[in-house]
């Protein structure tokens, strides 16, 4: 039996598919629901208990680093016992933990609720990418990756418009109420979608081989495929030299992606407040412009990446990040700019999370998917997580602004890593 050749036969049927994409961008969106909602009362935070920058940048630290951890353990278990009731967990952790915030009375309870947040986030990511692209065509793959991302920019919408309507009338705490809503979706995963038939049929075959060891019958392939197969699934991250060098460019690509998004979307609400004096419901606005930017650069990357390719793509966005930060941070000082600005720099600063889920994928097998994506895009987001708190640090003095514009540095370095790292894998089927 060819393991990669028989894998690579299994088709899903259509139904399966798009549930599966419909479960796994809910997920998502949840994700960004959970997420971003600190982002939006984080004002209201810093005045209630008192915190500085630094500290109020510490409880984005403390989501991130349990995103880090969070990733790393349901990355793994995914991969060894079923992505569906992995996924629901990591659902229905993160949104309890978000609904619990409604009654933090101290800066610790706030910051292990968002540890605990960042956990079921950081695991569900990667579960729901590998579940899509294991069930679409290669033909199809970065556009149903960019789906899955663009449920994240939904979730984002919601969460930039509850607090308008919310807290002048129910304070800042019934926003995090609402955190809970994604805990349904969590029974959906659970009664309604099934493990891709990759998956499946690696299992069955890994329980076919030990069979064989265990009667003594084994060939010397089929001794060498459960070797492979009976691995760790981090381990096959760092395979041999040139697997490692591509995981290492990713884990690189997934940090600049994740401290770009990060240090904007954190910090500039609390800027354009303070600086520009903007209400919260102008604030509220200027995030929703910049998701609308996000979501038409996350749609434009999976159209782009399906027909050029994955480097290709990721190449014209680097550039263009670039050069539209430099201008946004150093040219744009009106108030009324910034605002309708905002939407070409989610189109850049978050666009090219139409690509990862699939270029993740595609580097990695079956029985290491969701470990890939949820290791190297965690440990790259983890590492993004002290990108708030850097910049707070940076603008201790009070120029918060000019410690964000530092950002445009780091899309360059993407692209080097890239062009020097990571293979272009375009139209490759998985196995």
């Amino acid at each position: 039996m060819n393991i990669t050749t028989d894998v690579q036969t299994t088709e899903e049927t259509k139904e399966k598919r798009y549930k599966t994409l419909f479960g796994s961008a809910l997920g998502y969106a949840a994700e960004g629901l959970d997420m971003l909602l600190l982002s939006f009362v984080l004002v209201y935070i810093l005045k209630e208990f008192h915190l500085s920058p630094v500290e109020g940048g510490n409880l984005t630290l403390a989501t991130t680093i349990g995103m880090l951890i969070g990733s790393y353990l349901f990355g793994f278990i995914a991969d060894l016992f079923g992505r569906i009731r992995t996924m629901a967990f990591t659902i229905l952790l993160f949104s309890l933990a978000t609904a619990l915030i409604y009654f933090a009375t101290d800066y610790w309870q706030l910051l292990i609720l968002r540890f605990l947040v960042g956990m079921g986030v950081g695991g569900e990511f990667g579960i729901g990418m590998a579940i899509v692209t294991e069930t679409w065509s290669k033909e199809m793959r970065a556009k149903a990756t960019s789906v899955v991302a663009l449920g994240w920019q939904f979730g984002v919408l919601v969460a930039s418009l509850l607090p308008a309507f919310i807290v002048p009338h129910f304070g800042w705490r019934a926003v995090f109420l609402f955190g809970l809503i994604p805990a349904l979706l969590a029974v959906y995963v659970r009664k309604s979608l099934s493990e891709p038939k990759i998956w499946e049929q690696k299992q069955r075959y890994k329980k076919e081989l030990l069979q064989k060891e265990a009667d003594g019958i084994l060939t010397t392939t089929e001794a060498e495929h459960l070797k492979q197969i009976k691995k760790f699934p981090l381990k096959k991250l760092f395979a041999n030299k040139k697997v490692t060098i591509t995981t290492i460019g990713l884990i690189i690509m997934s940090f600049i992606q994740n401290f770009g998004y990060y240090g904007i979307f954190t910090w500039m609400p609390t800027i354009l407040a303070n600086k520009y004096n903007y209400t919260l419901a102008k604030a509220s606005g200027w995030m929703f412009i910049s998701t609308i930017g996000m979501l038409i650069g996350i749609a434009t990357f999976g159209i782009l990446a399906d027909k050029i390719g994955l480097r290709k793509t990721f190449a014209i966005y680097y550039i263009g990040g670039t050069i539209y930060c430099l201008i946004y941070f150093f040219l744009f000082t009106d108030s009324t700019l910034l605002l309708w600005g905002s939407a070409l720099l989610g189109f850049f600063a978050n666009g090219m999370m139409g690509g990862f889920g699939a270029i993740l994928a595609e580097n990695y097998p079956a029985e290491a998917r969701s470990t890939a994506e949820n290791f190297i895009f965690g440990t790259g987001r983890g590492l993004a997580g002290f990108g708030p708190v850097i910049i707070g640090l940076l603008a201790t003095g009070g120029n918060l602004l000019g410690a964000l514009s530092l950002i445009f540095i780091i899309y360059p370095i993407g692209l080097i890593t890239m062009l020097l790292c990571v293979p272009e894998t375009k139209g490759k089927v998985l196995d």
